[in-house]
């Protein structure tokens, strides 16, 4: 006898399978004409599985921002280190954010949370403070200046300078446009840049 299963998420993985059926069918559909009955049929999974999961539609799409958070909380960046140069740390640290920022599924999840964001401006505040993704930069600017590698500035201001102008020229433009990704010498050349006039300014 063929087994009725065969194809469908397991228990422990439904939960993450309706999250990324929800991704797909935003994406596709857009937040207000996706039903929880289309997400259902996508993941492979009972209406009544969704809704134990997810009461609502709202706190499903709740689900997809903590996501998000979590993958920018979960930045890793190399630890300050007195014997290397110091703009070369600071080229590593945007390459790995740069790398975070453009990954296919960060994209994803960024176009849903973005247009939905549009359709509703007020989640803003609720939903996201716009600090979680540049959290690991801040705290390696701070552990930089406490061992003596950096002198003491605006960490919150420098973070916000340093970071946008990697998201002005990779992550928006991926974002927005779908642009092509630089290649790696493309990518040293303009992160070379941004670490010459973040250290000519803050550590002249």
């Amino acid at each position: 006898m063929p087994d009725s299963t065969a194809g469908k998420p397991r228990r422990k993985g439904k939960r993450a399978a309706i999250i990324a059926a929800a991704v797909k069918e935003f994406q596709e559909r857009g937040f207000l004409e996706t039903s929880m009955d289309r997400i259902a049929e996508t993941a492979q999974v009972s209406k009544r599985t969704v809704y134990n999961h997810f009461p609502s539609k709202e706190e499903l799409f709740q689900s997809i921002v903590t996501e998000l958070l979590d993958r920018c909380g979960h930045l890793e960046v190399p630890e300050p280190n007195a014997d290397s140069p110091i703009k070369d740390q600071l080229m590593a640290v945007g390459r790995c954010y740069a790398e975070l920022m453009t990954s296919d599924d960060f994209i994803k999840l960024s176009r849903v949370v973005l247009s939905r964001f549009i359709q509703s401006p007020g989640l803003v505040g609720s939903a996201i403070t716009g600090q979680e993704p540049q959290q690991p930069i801040l705290e390696w600017f701070e552990a930089a200046q406490q061992r003596g590698l950096l002198p003491h500035f605006d960490n919150v201001q420098a973070t916000k300078e340093f970071t946008g102008l990697i998201n002005a020229t990779e992550f928006w433009p991926k974002l927005i446009s779908n642009e092509q990704l630089p290649g790696d010498e493309a990518r040293e050349r303009y992160l070379d840049s941004i670490a010459s006039m973040f250290l000519n300014h803050y550590a002249p």
